[in-house]
């Protein structure tokens, strides 16, 4: 069966450790592996994983150019390993062309973590940056979710989707992570609305993640290893352990990501 892990981050090697390990301390959770390419590539295959989509947040404004650059850089060397989303921040102040630049690359969509940005997913200004990017068809991939802050609550996200109908948003996280219940009565059912599976399965129990699964309805979720933070093995295994029939199997590890794909172009 052909796996797509939608949910990868990859950093430049000289940085790739640093960046990874601030994510654990930010979430009190060891990092498995250390963030680079080579180490997704070979993670990667090794677990039989055929793509990953890689992306990064620019934690600041300021870093949301240079951040695309890597990320260019990244699509053209592995333009059949990788299907990269680009990064935006809320205050960034050229948002339109830089979304313009990130499409005309072959970049795929858009990864953005509230949390780490500062930026509360329904003010004005992020309004405006979902509102670009729904106008050029380029979704965006979420961290939602949090207990311990209030930037990327589910609420907020169903508030953005309320302004923004046409919006494509993939909420990573089932929906919210640390809320997932919260998550899926807030969010499931919404047209605008996936979600992936990284960070979450080894919070549930499989019976507990199939549940939540079904509520957002299997062609409505993506297979996600959060990569470096769990190693794409572990986090296939995790997901065969849950109660699924082949069919919603085969849905999240590739087909509704593929036939979400073929909906950008």
């Amino acid at each position: 069966m052909k796996i797509i892990d939608v949910h990868a981050h990859v950093y430049p090697d000289t940085i790739a450790q640093r960046a990874a390990d601030s994510i654990g301390v930010f979430y009190d959770i060891p990092m498995h592996l250390n963030g680079t390419v080579h180490e997704l590539l070979v993670s990667g295959e090794a677990a039989g994983i055929a793509q990953h989509v890689v992306c990064s947040a620019a934690v600041t404004p300021s870093r949301v150019r240079s951040v695309n650059d890597y990320l260019i850089g990244v699509a053209q060397a592995y333009p059949d390993r990788f299907i990269t989303f680009g990064t935006m921040h809320a205050e960034f102040e050229d948002v339109e062309n830089e979304l313009d630049r990130i499409k005309a690359a072959g970049l795929k969509g858009v990864k953005l973590h509230p949390d780490f940005q500062h930026f509360c997913l329904d003010d004005e200004k992020a309004i405006a940056m979902f509102q670009a990017m729904a106008d050029r068809n380029l979704p965006a991939l979420i961290h939602t979710g949090d207990q311990r802050y209030p930037y990327s609550q589910p609420a907020r996200m169903a508030r953005v989707l309320d302004r923004v109908p046409k919006l494509k948003a993939i909420c990573a996280h089932l929906g919210g992570w640390s809320v997932w219940t919260e998550a899926w009565r807030t969010l499931a059912g919404r047209p605008g609305v996936w979600v992936d599976t990284s960070s979450s399965l080894y919070a549930m129990q499989p019976e507990e993640a199939a549940d939540v699964i079904r509520h957002y309805g299997a062609d409505r979720v993506f297979f996600g290893t959060d990569y470096p933070m769990w190693t794409p093995a572990e986090e296939l295994q995790k997901f065969l352990r849950l109660p699924l029939t082949q069919e919603e199997q085969e849905n999240i590890l590739h087909l509704n990501f593929e036939k979400f794909l073929a909906e950008l172009d």
